[in-house]
């Protein structure tokens, strides 16, 4: 144990009952400053400092006006020692351990319960309304740190029973203050709805069946009685907590409380229709009209929102386009009046203004008249006549200079508006052209200047004798040299030389090309007389033909047989052996044969026809492509 908490203990033993509470604020700062917060409340609850605590709780703090001071900070303390973890099982704390559970625990309960009673009386004692409200926050401040306490030690199903059994509780419970009966009912739904077990019955329902029913009694009267919204929604919730925890109180409320469900229709539309649906739904549930289930309440409840929303959305639509048309129609009077308002302002300006037109011609129109009148009686009789002859002709000449402007302005509004942008137009080509033209003008000015300033190069005397001397050493080194008589006789020594090696060297190619001309010449000699003299094969060959023809044939074919030239015996030789075979063959490949001779007769007859020389004969021969076409043209 530390010494400070040990000399501590020994100062609580001598001090003063009424000197107690300050005392504990020296207990609670040492609890600040300890870094093993748990230590520290062993030690206190093994030195018994807490049931010193726990019975300053219980004293009157009246004379020493302490209420806050006990409500804040002791009550606050008390509780903080009181949410420790004691276990049973350590030999440490095994001596104080049972005995911190079986009364300090429950003698902590009846403190909190007793000073929120104490703070109870002094409300309804006092008159002035910021003490009340300062007396409500004390109270809320000791319920909270009494709910601190019961959730710390949830399984400690004891305490709570010890709460709802309390008769002080009870008092607390059975108050006709708006204020503390809407703390008092929230603190009972905490109570209540944490008195479920896991498993077995809740411990309000271990109560007795009188208790039960005076819980559900004072509900039930502040349902009827009260008009705040904060009591009717913890008044809703709380039966709805008991009912959940209790199923023998959904009975007695549909038996005893018949009036209930017309009662609870008084608090609809003060935000907690849902848990006045939910109260309604489990009354119905168990009476005997039929069953009414929750969730079909919940469906109508929420149709009904549903509706609500919807109409709502709907008005403030319309409300919407109502303003808008509203403001429309108000902008657009606004401007309509302030259009007449600037309408009138202009004929009122205008209206002026030609008014004090009219005035000033009026005015320099009599000045005008006294002018000529003061004038007149100036002048001599013989000068009046020439005087108004002269004003006149300057009369007329103004009115017709302004007759003039006037068809002037008429002409360019009918049409000579064009021209005039016409002639625009023209001027500014024009003055384009000329900037161009004074642009080119310049440029060739400043050339000329800068040809000005460039100086000629000058051929100078001495610069041309020294041009003479290069051109006369450049003629005297590529001089001609003259030749002697043994050099020009040695020259032609070597070009005979030249000539001899060339001829000898040649002259077998020579005699190649020469004999490659001769029988060129021959072959086209041969081919000509082949091509235009051959008698045909198809003139031997007729039936028709006497014997004596056909003698005459065979001897002209024999001696074509035996014709020096080779082209013509290869080709009578062809000729025969055709001839052969068209004798030989059947029927069949005669007929063939036969049409291949009239193709051949066509070829001829075209080759043979007029009009044809050698050398076009020859070229078409030559040219398969010209062939073709000049056989087309012919047939």
């Amino acid at each position: 144990m530390t010494t400070n908490l040990v000399a501590y203990a020994k100062e609580l033993s001598r001090i003063k009952p009424e000197d107690l509470p300050e005392k504990f604020l020296q207990l609670q700062h040492l609890l600040q400053r300890s870094t093993s917060i748990t230590s520290v409340k062993h030690e206190i609850i093994a030195l018994d400092i807490l049931p010193i605590l726990l019975l300053t709780l219980r004293q009157d703090f009246t004379l020493t006006n302490g209420w806050r001071l006990a409500s804040t900070n002791l009550s606050q303390l008390a509780s903080l020692c009181m949410c420790v973890e004691v276990d049973k099982t350590n030999t440490k704390i095994k001596a104080w351990s049972n005995k911190f559970y079986d009364k300090y625990l429950p003698q902590g309960i009846d403190s909190f319960i007793l000073l929120t009673r104490h703070l109870q009386d002094r409300y309804t004692q006092e008159k002035k309304s910021h003490l009340r409200q300062d007396y409500i926050t004390y109270m809320n401040t000791v319920m909270n740190n009494l709910i601190e306490v019961l959730n710390f030690h949830s399984n400690q199903y004891s305490l709570i029973k010890q709460v709802l059994v309390s008769s002080k509780f009870m008092e607390l419970f059975l108050t006709d203050d708006v204020y503390i009966c809407s703390l008092m009912i929230n603190i009972f739904e905490d109570i209540v709805r944490k008195s479920r077990r896991l498993t077995g019955p809740s411990v309000f329902y271990e109560l007795s069946n009188k208790l039960k029913q005076d819980y559900v009694n004072e509900l039930a009267y502040k349902l009827t009685v009260f008009d705040n919204n904060e009591v009717g929604r913890g008044a809703v919730r709380a039966l709805i907590a008991i009912c959940e925890t209790d199923s023998s109180i959904v009975s007695l409320l549909s038996a005893k409380f018949k009036g209930l469900p017309t009662v609870l229709q008084r608090w609809h539309g003060r935000g907690f229709g849902m848990d006045l649906q939910d109260l309604l739904a489990i009354i119905k549930r168990s009476s005997k009209d039929g069953p009414y289930s929750r969730e079909d309440q919940r469906e109508n409840y929420a149709a009904s929102r549903i509706q609500a929303l919807w109409r709502g959305h709907i008005t403030r639509k319309q409300l919407t386009r109502a303003n808008q048309a509203m403001k429309q129609f108000q902008t657009s009077f606004r401007k309509r009046k302030l259009r007449e308002i600037q309408m009138k302002d202009r004929e009122r300006e205008r209206a002026e203004v030609q008014y004090q037109a009219t005035r000033e011609h009026y005015r320099r129109l009599r000045q005008f008249k006294l002018q000529q009148m003061q004038t007149i009686q100036l002048l001599p009789a013989s000068e009046v006549e020439k005087y108004l002859e002269i004003q006149r002709l300057q009369s007329a000449t103004k009115i017709q200079a302004l007759f003039r402007g006037h068809l002037q302005r008429r002409n360019l509004n009918n049409g000579g508006h064009d021209r005039l942008i016409a002639d625009r137009a023209a001027r500014r080509i024009q003055r384009t052209f000329r900037h161009y033209r004074q642009r080119k003008l310049a440029q060739l000015d400043r050339r000329q200047q800068r040809l000005e300033y460039i100086k000629p190069t000058i051929l100078t005397e001495a610069k041309r004798e020294e041009l003479i001397e290069q051109i006369e050493k450049w003629k005297s080194e590529r001089a001609p040299r003259p030749m002697s008589d043994e050099e020009f006789h040695a020259l032609h020594t070597r070009g005979q030389d030249s000539l001899n090696r060339y001829v000898t060297t040649n002259r077998a190619w020579r005699r190649i090309e020469q004999r490659q001309r001769l029988l060129l010449h021959m072959m086209n000699n041969d081919s000509e007389f082949l091509l235009s003299n051959y008698p045909k094969l198809k003139s031997v060959m007729e039936p028709n033909n006497t014997i004596d023809s056909s003698t005459n044939h065979i001897d002209k074919a024999a001696s074509y047989l035996n014709h020096p030239s080779s082209a013509i015996r290869y080709r009578a030789r062809q000729a025969h052996i055709e001839a052969l075979k068209y004798a030989r063959s059947p029927w069949y490949k005669a007929i063939q044969l036969a049409n291949m001779d009239e193709d051949e007769d066509d070829e001829d007859e075209y080759l043979n026809r007029g009009g044809l020389d050698d050398f076009s004969r020859n070229d078409i021969l030559n040219n398969p492509t010209r062939y073709e076409y000049e056989k087309r043209k012919f047939h």
